[in-house]
């Protein structure tokens, strides 16, 4: 299935055209996806990346973690880059701060230190 595991004890464990190229990294499933940081991890999902040290993506599509200890959970386009950042889920979110998090929602982006952002639903007055 074109998976390759070419970081020092790295794994791929499934899905197809998949790559574990960090130390100590994995990918269990999906398509396209990349564990290139250290201890980094890639859960399934869609041309998913896991780039920052002792980051993760858990599954959705075109998401990465590129912060050092990073999470992005599901969703699609989201980017957790600040340190410690986490996106919930949600579309085209951002967790740039350090200690970051959006919690799901749309365009969202967590700039500051220990910004958090819920999801909160439109306002029906806005044209």
């Amino acid at each position: 299935q074109n998976n390759e595991a070419s970081g020092l004890f790295s794994a791929v464990t499934g899905g197809q055209n998949n790559e574990a190229s960090g130390v100590f990294s994995a990918v269990t499933g999906g398509a396209d996806n990349e564990a290139s940081g250290r201890d980094s991890d890639e859960n399934g999902g869609y041309k998913n990346t896991a780039s920052g040290y002792y980051s993760t993506v858990t599954g959705g599509a075109r998401n990465e973690a590129s912060g050092r200890q990073s999470a992005v959970n599901g969703g699609q386009e989201n980017e957790a880059s600040g340190y410690y950042g986490a996106v919930s889920g949600g579309a085209q979110n951002e967790a740039i701060g350090t200690w970051s998090t959006v919690i799901g929602g749309k365009n969202n982006n967590a700039t500051q230190n220990y910004m958090v952002i819920g999801n909160t639903p439109p306002n029906p007055n806005t044209p």
